[in-house]
């Protein structure tokens, strides 16, 4: 009953915000500015057009004193790191707001699960809290999260996001009108349906020299991409250090209800990876478990590569870590398909010298992508319901900051002088430093902070404002990647040789004029939660899901790996498949019917 209504009034609230923003014109698609030296456009907060009070309605913040030191417990299910917030960003917070941020990362934690429960039942989950969407649900009605309603219309910044804010909260089985538990990740103002990227999330991409070294094939099948790789790796066996190279490397540590690898290449395939369920970017739902399905046809894929001895045998054994620095920074991977691995080796030097990886069109293709989380994207920020008023005050102080142009400059962009730059026109310009922030050990002056650049980034690793909301200080994208003079600065001999063979600007309109872009509107809501039975239940698929999934990249033969599909989905029906993929069926529709209303 439970999820009836979570769907109901799910659907509901995206089609009355959906009513609004198409009234305010809100829905289209921007793209980055060029330089061009006017002040930004001043922007309305959220709540103006709508009649509902407003920051400045509410007064202005409480002021709270900085003389005393204090620590900021960060329960955080998006972090890769545990402890005491250090380096720059450590110092940004200590200098500005005299705190240090303790984080708790459950995925690091070894039992991510034990942690929760427990830390749960005392009473005390964190003072800040970032939840997937369905545990806030879970948190709120045990009284683990405070209604911050009666003050956080006093924060400006916040403010803007109001619409966002109060839908995600309307939504919430059991929350009255004004109460606000949750603020979602990754918001934006570009409307729910504006996609301002030049990459997809998930996409073939391979060195643009190695491609052009082979005649660039014209590749129209998924098999086509391996005969292509096979011949990569067989012209360009090693790096250029003479270390040994292979087309696709794995690793293990990111798995959940199933192996992360293959669910990003579920995209390729026009679907999305949801628990036990897949999500159509033509708005169906079917189990993981169809053979006609992205997740089979990604471990296929998997499977052809290591046949052809395109896979590194480490892939079973290695994490991330080890796979990034190791492997891609190294220019030991000839196949990247997450946009981010980008960043582990492009630079504009690698572009002039034509070694940048592009992304590489395969005619079959036809890619599931979600606009800019404009409502968020799937986890909320909340406050822990045992705080006390003076570190309420101060926490609510650091949450409206973070949201502030000046908070998400050091979130997205880091350091001046460092990282970047600020031209005469005030748009910005990465230094050397920045463009290879991600590629080596880049250290921090001791007055900035000391240490490594990566070590004191920002260790929550999520953010209120996504990096594709504009800056009003700028003109432009917070993203730096959209920066027009980073566009300018990425103008290599790479970009200018496939531009000219691919006849488009970058891979998103290129995808686009091919028919291959299947772009869905993107929507936040709260989903239900697991039951005891179905908590169980789907902890004893993943386990099999995941173990078989990995035998079957490693299988002998065309009859193994098609054996051990089979076998795998009969364990899973003795421990209760069916019923999951029932229930998550359910779950899903809201988003899909959510996806449609915003459309």
């Amino acid at each position: 009953m439970r999820r009836k209504r979570l769907a109901s009034l799910a659907l509901a609230a995206v089609m009355t915000a959906s009513a609004i923003l198409a009234g305010c014109g809100q829905g289209e698609s921007t793209q980055a500015p060029a330089n061009s030296g006017t002040e930004p456009a001043a922007q309305t907060s959220a709540g103006e057009e709508g009649g509902t009070e407003t920051a400045s309605a509410q007064g202005a913040a409480p002021v709270v004193s900085h003389d005393t030191e204090l620590t900021i417990e960060i329960y955080d299910k998006a972090a890769n790191y545990q402890g005491i917030q250090a380096g720059w960003f450590g110092k940004v917070l200590k200098d500005k707001f005299n705190i240090q941020l303790n984080i708790i990362a459950p995925q690091v934690s070894g039992d991510a699960n034990s942690l929760y429960q427990t830390r749960s039942a005392s009473g005390n989950l964190g003072d800040i809290v970032i939840i997937d969407n369905s545990e806030m649900q879970d948190c709120v009605e045990a009284g683990l999260i405070m209604d911050i309603g009666d003050i956080i219309g006093s924060y400006e910044n916040l403010t803007k996001y109001k619409e966002q804010i109060d839908l995600f909260n309307g939504t919430m089985n059991g929350v009255e009108a004004g109460s606000v538990f949750a603020i979602p990740c990754n918001m934006n103002s570009n409307g729910p349906t504006a996609f301002v990227g030049t990459e997809v999330a998930s996409a073939p991409r391979v060195p643009w020299d190695l491609y052009e070294g082979l005649g660039c094939p014209e590749l129209k099948t998924t098999d086509d991409l391996l005969n292509m790789l096979k011949d990569m790796q067989d012209k360009y066996p090693t790096n250029a250090a003479g270390d040994k190279a292979f087309a696709i490397t794995m690793w293990k540590d990111w798995d959940g209800g199933s192996i992360e690898n293959a669910n990003l290449l579920s995209n390729w395939f026009g679907q999305q990876v949801k628990e036990s369920v897949l999500l159509g970017n033509d708005n169906t739902i079917m189990p993981l478990t169809d053979k006609n399905g992205g997740y089979y046809k990604a471990l296929q894929f998997f499977y052809k590569a290591n046949q052809m001895g395109l896979v590194d045998p480490d892939s079973a054994t290695q994490d991330w870590t080890t796979a990034c620095d190791s492997k891609m920074k190294q220019k030991r991977v000839y196949l990247f398909w997450y946009n981010w691995q980008n960043g582990f080796w492009n630079t504009p030097e690698h572009g002039e010298s034509r070694e940048n990886y592009m992304y590489t069109p395969v005619e079959e293709l036809n890619f599931f992508q979600m606009a800019d989380s404009y409502y968020g994207d799937g986890r909320v920020w909340g406050v822990g319901s045992q705080v006390d008023e003076e570190k309420k005050l101060r926490i609510m102080e650091l949450l409206d900051w973070l949201a502030s142009p000046e908070g998400l400059t050091y979130q997205h962009n880091s350091l001046e002088g460092l990282i970047y730059t600020v031209n005469e026109d005030g748009t910005y310009t990465l230094t050397k430093e920045g463009q290879d922030r991600f590629t080596g050990d880049l250290p921090v002056p001791e007055e900035m902070g000391g240490g490594l650049w990566s070590d004191g980034n920002n260790q929550i690793n999520q953010w209120i404002a996504g990096s594709s909301e504009m800056n009003p200080v700028t003109g432009e994208y917070f993203e730096p990647n959209l920066w027009s003079s980073t566009i300018e600065m990425n103008q290599t001999a790479t970009t200018k040789e496939w531009s000219e063979k691919f006849g488009a600007v970058n891979e998103v309109e290129y995808m686009k004029n091919a028919g291959q872009l299947g772009m869905v509107a993107n929507v936040n809501i709260p989903l239900a939660s697991d039951d005891t039975d179905t908590a169980l239940i789907r902890s004893q698929c993943k386990s099999v899901v995941c173990d078989a999934s990995w035998r079957m990249v490693f299988a002998a033969n065309d009859a193994e790996f098609e054996q051990m599909w089979d076998d795998m989905c009969t364990q899973l029906e003795g421990f209760g498949w069916n019923d999951l993929v029932a229930f998550d069926t359910e779950k899903y529709q809201a988003v899909i019917d959510a996806r449609k209303a915003a459309e």
